[in-house]
């Protein structure tokens, strides 16, 4: 199994959710002058800074627009962070193995443990957390959270029942009607229209798995999955029409340009960039085929990537 984005995948099992107690049993990631070049698996903003988390518990920032990283001070695990997501410029939020979820509450120089457990074997792959406090994290074999009050207390959620609801659910992403869709494996995207309360399985034209998601301009959503398969909604995740790009690997995030143009990424060097519809991509393969596993547009114009070998700034296909 390649090592992509959030796809560090352990074996799961059903298993009680750790007391904050047990958690706090963990030793912390520690600071290594290497660690820029290890895996990085998410990539957000908070603000002006950059943030991203990956193995060991890793936790880089950047002031300078990907110039420069350092460590953050404070993290309380040295297990995989799979994914990121900020609140607001001050409040972030990290995933990963062994359930574990942390909060920030200064963009990213301090952690604490919230949720989860060294010896866990669930894998979280997804956070959001609204600024109501309500919030939602997701991962393999259909495992997934709820807070209501701020990420304080999570409860275990079932989104789907029997089978439907043991699938990996890989990506939280919400469209601009505030639809909120998760990407799943079996070609499957979940879909709920009051924040998460109750959801509905949408199948799409593609079988493999849909690794992440994005909303565009004037409505769309683009999807992502495995080897170059890409699906596409323009009525708010109720259908989706199929395409996949030759030659392209699996595909693992979406990033934005300034002008609402998607860029997607993936393993083997897979750069494409897409017209405004999301309907158009031209490919190109980085020379190195590095395995890319998120993406930012900055402000300078450049693609931010991670990648297994930590972070780099490219120019942004044509």
């Amino acid at each position: 199994m390649h090592l992509t984005r959030r796809r560090c995948l352990i074996a799961l099992g059903a298993t009680a959710l750790p007391t904050l107690a047990q958690a706090q049993a963990e030793p912390a990631a520690l600071q290594r002058p290497l660690a820029a070049r290890s895996a990085y698996l998410d990539l957000t903003r908070a603000g002006e800074r950059l943030v991203a988390v990956g193995e060991r518990g890793h936790v880089l920032l950047s002031d300078d627009q990907g110039k420069t990283w350092r460590q953050s001070k404070a993290v309380p695990t040295r297990t995989t962070l799979t994914a990121l997501h900020a609140t607001d410029a001050r409040t972030l939020w990290a995933v990963g193995h062994g359930g574990t979820i942390l909060r920030s509450g200064d963009a990213g120089e301090t952690w604490t443990r919230v949720q989860g457990k060294i010896d866990g074997t669930d894998t979280l792959l997804a956070v959001r957390v609204e600024p109501d406090g309500h919030g939602l994290a997701v991962g393999g074999f259909g495992f997934a959270l709820r807070t209501q009050d701020g990420g304080a207390k999570w409860e275990r959620a079932e989104l789907l029942p029997g089978e439907a609801g043991e699938r990996h659910l890989n990506r939280i992403f919400v469209s601009a009607r505030s639809t909120w869709l998760i990407a799943a494996e079996n070609g499957a995207v979940l879909r709920s229209e009051d924040r998460g309360a109750h959801w509905q399985l949408v199948a799409t034209p593609y079988q493999g798995s849909l690794w992440s998601g994005q909303a565009l301009a004037d409505g769309l959503l683009l999807v992502c999955g495995m080897r170059g398969n890409l699906v596409r909604s323009s009525d708010d995740g109720r259908s989706w029409k199929h395409q996949v790009i030759p030659g392209a690997g699996s595909l693992t995030a979406i990033a934005l340009r300034a002008d609402q143009r998607p860029v997607v990424v993936g393993v083997d060097g897979s750069l494409l960039s897409g017209n405004l519809a999301g309907d158009q991509f031209a490919f190109k393969r980085m020379d190195d085929r590095a395995t890319l596993t998120s993406a930012l547009v900055l402000a300078s114009g450049e693609l931010l990537v991670a990648s297994t070998a930590g972070l780099r700034t490219i120019p942004l296909p044509a």
